[in-house]
């Protein structure tokens, strides 16, 4: 009674053949005959019995270089991946900043324009009044209540009161020059801001750029693993094919040494597609990652944009400044007259 043996490959059983007809010819397979005959069932022995001698374990195992070289490209990827996200977590701190250190900078901007403003209007009008004092009080003397008051007293006055203006003429120097300096330093920040604008912008292309790299290679080890895919589908259903014949039959058959190789070519195409999908599975997730940057980015850039309409305001303050200065200038002439 001829005992059965179980495939690790398929799992179909087939018989198991004495040592002594290994050498034997056999008379209904013409092939036998041939001089060699004996490695070919020696070959076909090696593979049918591989699970008792232990020669499967070799060849289902994986290569270890392969392993240890699809190990170290993963732990590059890897670390190439945390260098990406922290660089990014980085990149939005400093944005964040930079945000809220452009706000406060302009909101303190303008509170100091509104309270020079002020000033300077509260400066104009006690010029005014204290020029039609002074006229009042040019006058040789003052009647009030049927009184001659002396003219020694309105002279004192007048003398005080040109002090009092030059005083304010020297407030109203110091506010405007103050007043330029924090325009120049508004100007400065923009400028900045424009500079950064410039930085982020050419980040942001080369991270396009880097995203369709990745969407490119992402396409090719889809490509590669469905051909990878289809040739281990294909292999398997000839193992499947030869396994069947070989259960047929009670005695040793010839198998072609290309079965050896499929098997390989099985288990090492089987490593390589789930090494294919852990790359997809990566690539999918630095792809996202760089979906939620770009979204970032835009929002950035609006904020920027929303941040220039202050250049027009400034403008605008500053031709005020011009008008203000002239005016000035033109009642000092008078004075001077």
């Amino acid at each position: 009674m001829t005992s059965m043996t179980r495939s690790s490959i398929t799992g179909l059983y087939h018989p198991k053949p004495s040592r002594t007809s290994f050498g034997s010819p056999s008379p209904s397979l013409s092939l036998l005959d041939h001089p060699n005959s004996e490695t070919k069932t020696s070959a076909v022995h090696r593979l049918l019995y591989a699970d008792q001698s232990g020669e499967m374990n070799s060849l289902s195992s994986v290569d270890l270089t392969k392993t240890a070289s699809s190990t170290l490209e993963q732990s590059v990827v890897q670390a190439q991946l945390k260098r990406a996200i922290s660089c990014n977590e980085v990149m939005e701190a400093s944005m964040k900043r930079l945000r809220t250190e452009t706000q406060n900078t302009i909101d303190d901007l303008r509170d100091k324009n509104e309270t020079l403003e002020r000033s300077l209007h509260e400066a104009k009008i006690k010029i005014s009044d204290l020029e039609h004092l002074l006229e009042k009080l040019k006058q040789p003397t003052i009647n009030s209540n049927d009184t001659v008051t002396p003219l020694s007293i309105y002279e004192q006055q007048i003398n005080t009161l040109q002090n009092d203006k030059l005083e304010l003429k020297l407030q109203l120097q110091n506010s405007e020059n103050l007043h330029s300096k924090e325009v120049t330093q508004l100007e400065q920040t923009i400028n900045e801001l424009k500079h950064k604008l410039t930085d982020v912008e050419s980040l942001l292309k080369l991270n396009q750029l880097e995203q369709d790299k990745l969407q490119n290679i992402n396409k090719e080890t889809m490509n590669q693993s469905n051909k990878k895919t289809k040739e281990i589908e294909e292999l398997q259903k000839r193992v499947i094919e030869l396994e069947l014949i070989v259960s047929t039959r009670h005695r040793t058959n010839v198998i072609n040494q290309s079965l050896v190789d499929d098997v390989k070519r099985i288990h090492d195409l089987r490593y390589e597609n789930e090494q294919l999908k852990k790359d997809i599975e990566l690539l999918k997730l630095k792809c996202n990652e760089r979906v939620l940057h770009d979204e970032e980015l835009r929002t950035l850039r609006q904020q920027v944009d929303n941040g220039q309409n202050y250049r027009a305001i400034i403008a605008k303050q500053e031709a005020e400044i011009l008008k203000l200065r002239e005016q000035l200038a033109n009642e000092n002439k008078l004075d001077f007259i």
